[in-house]
């Protein structure tokens, strides 16, 4: 169920080693995504144990440092990379494209019993497969039914972001990304170029200290520039001076009272297993893991209830400690000194 990064992933590896998909998606893997991410090393060391980084490297721009600027301008903190890369979230779908896969689209959840599959216009028996995979995203039904008492929880943060092209900031920005302070505390602004020329851009705001705004597309970039305008910094300004089509907000959000990833044969991957801050990066870095994981225990022969155990205790353990950290980073970010959080090298990015 869903098919996107993990969806993709599950679906491209399983297909390989023999498996029948059905994957249950209800925009055509959502391809239509534009937006991109970090590849930090244990996301990378996953598709390299799942033998498919060898197809997402060439859309990958690689990453060499990060620096940090401070609301006078000044270079704050700089920190060298040694394994990180951009990629188009877009591309990073392509590169996994796996057509001979049967694709429903249609959004389902599993019925309250667990019985079957209902969507809008499907009602398929459960057993009529072997394993239902949830990777149905941040408001996954198949979390829901293996943990009822679930919450999906919005923070005070969330992020404003677009992608744009320009090549005059894009060859100012070289392999780099750059992350500004716009307020002391609780507003800043990264921008991060991809491989294929394009530019995301996300602006990180915590709403107590400086609000929320609409989420059209018109009070976004309104927003953007009442926020960001006074900055004098030339690549901010070549920023504002391009043509911003695209715009989203991507909410903060944790999760409480999840116990279990697995139980029988249902496994969560992804935003369906764990919510991550934006802080730490980990959302597709995790989802990686998470399948990795998963298709070497499957390579493994374990019982199924082994196998399921195993999978559920492992992955909870890890990711639970990032999402902490990414708790107290958020804390950070709403409350510290711009400098102080910017000479600490984010815990996430040394995994």
């Amino acid at each position: 169920m869903g098919g996107g990064v993990s969806g993709a992933l599950l679906n491209r590896t399983l297909t390989e080693l023999g498996h029948d998909l059905t994957v249950f998606d209800k925009s055509s893997f959502q391809m239509r995504s534009g937006f991109g991410f970090l590849l930090l090393p244990n996301g990378i060391a996953g598709l390299k144990e799942l033998g498919v980084w060898k197809d997402v490297e060439p859309y990958c721009l690689r990453i060499r440092k990060v620096n940090f600027i401070n609301t006078s301008g000044d270079l704050s903190n700089q920190i060298d990379f040694e394994e990180v890369y951009s990629i188009s979230r877009f591309k990073f779908l392509e590169a996994l494209a796996n057509k001979s896969t049967e694709l429903i689209e249609d959004l389902v959840k599993l019925s309250e019993n667990g019985d079957f599959i209902v969507g809008e216009n499907h009602h398929i028996h459960s057993k009529s497969f072997d394993g239902i995979l949830g990777s149905d995203g941040v408001h996954s039904k198949t979390r829901k039914h293996l943990n009822p008492q679930a919450e999906n929880q919005d923070t005070a943060t969330y992020e404003v972001m677009g992608v744009v092209k320009s090549d005059f900031l894009y060859n100012m920005l070289g392999n780099e990304l750059h992350k500004y302070a716009i307020a002391e505390n609780g507003l800043s602004l990264g921008i991060l170029p991809l491989k294929d020329g394009e530019i995301i851009w996300y602006l990180q705001v915590n709403s107590i200290d400086h609000g929320t705004p609409k989420r059209d597309r018109e009070s976004l970039i309104a927003f953007l520039k009442e926020t960001v305008g006074d900055c004098e910094n030339p690549m901010i300004q070549a920023l504002l001076n391009s043509n911003i089509e695209t715009t989203y907000v991507w909410q903060g959000r944790t999760l409480k009272n999840v116990h279990t990833l697995a139980k029988d044969n249902i496994f969560l991957f992804g935003d369906a297993a764990h919510l991550f801050l934006p802080f730490t990066s980990q959302g597709t870095n995790s989802a990686i893991v998470d399948v990795a994981l998963f298709i070497q225990l499957l390579k493994s022969g374990k019982s199924l209830p082994e196998f399921a155990h195993q999978y559920s205790v492992e992955r909870l353990a890890e990711t639970n400690e990032l999402v902490k950290a990414g708790i107290e980073m958020m804390q950070e970010f709403c409350f510290t000194n711009f400098d102080e959080v910017a000479s600490k090298i984010p815990i996430t990015l040394l995994k």
